[in-house]
């Protein structure tokens, strides 16, 4: 059995002031967000299959599934209203903007904004075509008792049992009146003794009635323990190595390579974006989860940012900016596994392709996010070899409303444009000498506006 190594300096007891904190036990999950009947089978792949008797046709009921992770009877992860029963989609919108049905309508056909949103795949046009109709009908009720799949859990679990817990020294509080979004930072240090491969990371949701999303960092320096009030945007020296979003999936590392843990200090720092549109208080004390090993696996993996700290967005504008990187030997042979795209709230969209042969083949897609959304960064699974001599082209596109130039930074009206790349085998950093670090290709890639 592995020995839970729980990274804090002092334990306190959570709580909500209110005594209706979400409980993240595994009954409650196998029942899925909506808090329905017990499961009475699985599906092929294992979920858990319910029967509900919800007000709604079964096709409509279906449909609205992939939206209660978040929209279930309690609502969850920000999420403000419920959307299960043919109630709950009668009544009048947040503000009063019509009804409920007519909203979640609007949001499902939404491509800058869809629900459910990234990093949840959307829904399919006979799905939309089937809620669209049932609405142009009347959204007449039903009484038919509907079996299928359960909604999914926001979290997932991990395929092994962590021994490695990121949290905070104290909880954080939510007080009467906060803000609808904050955003709060921690530091925890992790010191070893031996080095250690990480094998999978996943989130720990304390209190899911307030966490929106989770990013996990690296830092070169000792963070506070404590919960403090942070840019929305982090810190421009601090490395993305994983995010979480509701439903998004957890980062599991091939077997070929893990994360290293060296003897000595590492310096995680976590971000926390509490959205409290239920406007109550609580407390959380959410976090990180790890496994890892002392049976060091063939390669350590290694992050980097592709993408440009340099560019110019242009006011009331959308522009699209394109980055090349030349592979050189020191990534030559290397794979690509993961993808955490990351810009600010006029992030629009992220692609970034390999051209072989200096640039000059035919590209091939390693990661493409249409829809960028800040409210639901997340770990993409990516599956790519690079070679020396090729070109990964990287393309961020930005929406700029306001009347300012926007730049790369990390303040409010910065900008930034990286697709973190979880990639084996690592390159060592180095700062003298030819430099590598994780930002160098970023640094060093060549971009052109489209």
């Amino acid at each position: 059995m592995n020995l839970v190594r729980t990274v804090v300096v002092l334990l306190a007891l959570a709580g909500c002031g209110d005594g209706a904190a979400l409980e993240a036990t595994e009954r409650d999950r196998a029942k899925g967000p909506d808090g329905g009947a017990e499961p009475i089978g699985t599906t092929p792949d294992g979920e858990p299959i319910v029967t509900t008797k919800t007000g709604l046709p079964c096709d409509v009921d279906a449909v609205l599934k992939p939206c209660q992770t978040c929209h279930g009877a309690q609502p969850a992860y920000g999420a403000g209203v419920p959307l299960v029963t043919w109630d709950d989609l009668q009544r009048p919108g947040p503000g009063g903007a019509g009804k409920v049905l007519d909203l979640v309508g609007q949001r499902i056909a939404d491509d800058a904004r869809p629900m459910p949103p990234s990093p949840n795949p959307r829904l399919t046009a006979e799905a939309r075509a089937t809620y669209d109709g049932w609405v142009k009908a009347g959204a007449p009720a039903s009484d038919a008792t509907c079996t299928g799949k359960a909604p999914e859990a926001g979290v997932k679990a991990l395929s092994c049992t962590p021994d490695t817990v990121l949290t905070a020294k104290k909880d954080f509080v939510m007080e009467p009146g906060s803000a609808l979004d904050q955003y709060v930072c921690f530091g925890v240090d992790v010191n070893l003794a031996k080095k250690r491969h990480i094998t999978a990371l996943a989130p720990k949701v304390d209190n899911a009635k307030i966490v929106h999303h989770i990013l996990l960092f690296q830092s070169n320096t000792a963070v506070s323990g404590d919960p403090f009030p942070c840019e929305a945007f982090g810190s421009a020296a601090w490395k993305l190595v994983a995010g979480w979003a509701p439903g998004g999936d957890n980062l599991e590392l091939p077997k070929e390579a893990g994360f290293p843990e060296e003897a000595g200090a590492t310096h995680w720092v976590i971000q926390m974006h509490y959205n409290n549109a239920t406007a109550k208080t609580g407390t959380d004390r959410s976090g990180y989860e790890l496994c890892t090993t002392e049976d060091l696996r063939p390669n350590d993996a290694g992050v980097m940012a592709l993408g440009s700290i340099s560019f110019a967005i242009p006011p009331r504008s959308e522009t699209t900016i394109r980055c090349d990187y030349a592979v050189d030997h020191r990534l030559n042979g290397a794979t690509f596994f993961n993808a955490s795209p990351h810009m600010h709230t006029r992030g629009a969209s992220m692609t970034t392709e390999r051209l072989p042969n200096l640039g000059r083949g035919t590209p091939e897609p390693v990661f493409e996010q249409k829809a960028f959304s800040f409210e639901a960064q997340a770990n993409f699974p990516i599956d790519k070899k690079v070679q020396l001599g090729d070109v990964l082209r990287t393309r961020c596109g930005w929406k700029n409303p306001s009347d300012l130039t926007l730049g790369f930074g990390e303040g409010t009206n910065d900008e930034m444009c990286f697709n973190f790349i979880g990639y084996y085998p690592a390159v060592k950093e180095l700062s003298i000498g030819v430099p590598f670090t994780w930002v160098t290709p970023a640094t060093l890639s060549l971009c052109t506006p489209e």
